[in-house]
């Protein structure tokens, strides 16, 4: 016959059994959680995916699963300022198999307001337009005073969505503007690596 002693003791083994259980869980969680975290880390431009120029500077983050492992991404960027004072940064996202697709749901001006920098500082926006295989906007950069065009690109089709996004910021030093060539120019140059794109 169990006394009353016993009876209690059950209890509390079984609750400290389930209290370290859910301490389990909740690690678990967190470590799946971490993984579907971007890390930037600094690269040589030569490991980029992006069609770099000199004077760059890049970043790549770690790979990054979906919910259910199946879809799985990394992220590029490279950015600098030349010494004529324009400003540069690019930036892909791509999915890494054939079953991860990145969607291109939001406004391309919304788009352009997160990949950049100061994009909370984005005034004057102009409507979308469209310059080969990329809609841009153009903008003030409120914090430092200057002109400058956004655009994005999509990849291929791929399960609803694309493969790749790819979008560009580029900036003329303040008191000059972006001109319809500067425009064209920079778009054109802002691709993948041949290799990879």
């Amino acid at each position: 016959m169990v006394g009353p002693m016993e009876r209690l003791r059950l209890p509390r083994c079984c609750l400290q059994v389930v209290g370290y259980l859910v301490a389990v869980l909740a690690g678990i969680g967190t470590l799946a959680a971490q993984t579907r975290q971007y890390v930037w880390s600094d690269i040589d431009c030569r490991q980029s995916h992006i069609a770099v120029w000199a004077g760059l500077k890049c970043r790549a983050t770690n790979v990054v699963t979906s919910e259910g492992n199946v879809g799985v991404f990394r992220q590029w960027a490279a950015f600098g300022t030349s010494r004529d004072g324009y400003y540069v940064q690019m930036f892909l996202w791509e999915g890494q198999n054939t079953f991860s697709y990145l969607s291109a749901d939001e406004t391309t001006a919304d788009f352009v307001k997160w990949i950049f920098e100061n994009g909370q500082a984005m005034t004057q926006v102009s409507p979308v337009a469209r310059y080969g295989d990329a809609d841009y906007v153009s903008f003030k950069d409120g914090k430092v005073g200057r002109t400058c065009i956004g655009f994005r690109r999509v990849g291929r089709p791929q399960r609803g969505g694309y493969d790749s996004v790819m979008g560009g910021i580029l900036c003329a030093p303040p008191g000059k503007t972006i001109g319809e060539a500067d425009i064209s120019v920079f778009i054109n140059s802002a691709r993948q690596s041949p290799s990879r794109g």
